[in-house]
């Protein structure tokens, strides 16, 4: 993954307004002023899980193959899917996608994330929703120049990651509902409100 991104963007083609994508939206839909909100949220979730895991098991090693850097990227969590979004201009409701897609991953594989893993997971992540539950897509060579790897390196992430999600990619709108309202309690501290046993990432 290269730390020298790039961010021109002058070569993408216009998006439509979103009114047709092939998710069915839950009627909660996050509004813009929310957003940098809950990337901080979701970023600082996935730091605080990677923090737990700061060693590849030999299991991350077997399935994490294609998706283990040799270094740690210097660019943050945070600051990569900010990037990400800002620059593929998708709808707010992707960034809850990628969530539940990791999640999903680490419940079924029985993975964790880490610093080595977690870039190159979003990455594959982020292309997937997109192409599932959006119209319109840019080319792969943008999301390979926007993720910091080359075309090849996109294409083989994305199989992996269809493949850890063994190809299923329908998201019932009552999960992303609960993935949704328990980060918005994490992001205000709600306690009560917070389900603890949503948000599984191969805890045991």
């Amino acid at each position: 993954m290269e730390d020298n991104l790039s961010s021109d963007c002058s070569s993408r083609k216009s998006l439509q307004s979103g009114e047709n994508i092939k998710y069915n939206k839950p009627s909660n839909r996050l509004i813009d002023e929310k957003s940098k909100s809950l990337i901080k949220t979701i970023s600082e979730l996935l730091t605080d899980i990677c923090e737990e895991r700061r060693t590849n098991l030999e299991s991350n090693i077997i399935k994490l193959k294609q998706f283990i850097s040799k270094k740690i990227p210097a660019i943050s969590i945070k600051d990569y899917i900010e990037r990400l979004l800002k620059h593929s201009k998708v709808f707010n409701e992707i960034i809850i996608i990628i969530l539940i897609y990791l999640d999903t991953i680490c419940a079924k594989n029985k993975i964790n994330l880490d610093y080595y893993n977690i870039h190159k997971l979003i990455l594959a992540a982020f292309i997937v929703a997109i192409k599932f539950h959006e119209d319109d897509v840019y080319s792969m060579n943008f999301y390979a120049k926007l993720g910091g790897v080359t075309i090849r390196e996109a294409l083989n992430l994305e199989y992996e990651f269809l493949s850890l999600l063994d190809f299923k990619l329908f998201i019932n709108p009552k999960l992303y509902n609960k993935y949704y309202n328990n980060l918005i309690n994490l992001e205000n501290h709600d306690i009560d409100e917070y389900e603890d046993d949503l948000f599984d990432f191969n805890k045991n």
